[in-house]
């Protein structure tokens, strides 16, 4: 799934160009240092700025409008505004039992809908870890003192069942 949010808050942790068509990879090396020079994007402090760029050629059986074809991917921390407007849309649903008649008929949610509640709590955690990116901390994040170590690896949040 692909999604667009405002990167005005949060940093950005990696970067992907895919670029088609006539391009100069020398310009294109320029315009990536100045970037990185003028810092026009914020990344991650505990990590490399990333930006990764891939360029081919333009398929000579296909007709195309422009000469250069861009496509930009970037994996950033503003995500988890997504995630938790998710949540908190998930939690008020829930909170008036709403939709779920179609799901309790399915022989997986007969008995109860814990499958939606764990599913919510993964993605609070995913959330959490996003917003824990934007640290300059993050190395550590995660790891856990021995007196806090988990009981079982699925109370571990980084260890799936």
């Amino acid at each position: 799934i692909m999604v667009s949010c405002s990167t005005r808050k949060g940093v950005y942790i990696s970067i992907l160009n895919i670029i088609q068509g006539e391009v100069d990879p020398t310009q294109v090396h320029k315009s990536l240092q100045r970037i990185r020079e003028r810092k026009l994007a914020k990344f991650i402090n505990w990590g490399p700025a990333s930006i990764q760029v891939a360029l081919s050629r333009q398929s000579p059986y296909v007709q195309h409008a422009h000469k250069v074809n861009g496509l930009m991917m970037a994996n950033h921390t503003a995500i988890c505004q997504l995630f938790d407007r998710s949540i908190k849309q998930y939690d008020k649903l829930r909170s008036k039992n709403a939709f779920l008649e179609n799901y309790r008929q399915e022989p997986m949610f007969e008995k109860n809908l814990d499958e939606f509640d764990d599913a919510k709590e993964v993605l609070a955690s995913l959330s959490e870890e996003y917003k824990a990116a934007e640290t300059e901390d993050y190395i550590n994040w995660g790891l856990l003192a021995e007196s806090e170590a988990p009981t079982s690896m699925y109370s571990d949040r980084r260890v799936g069942p």
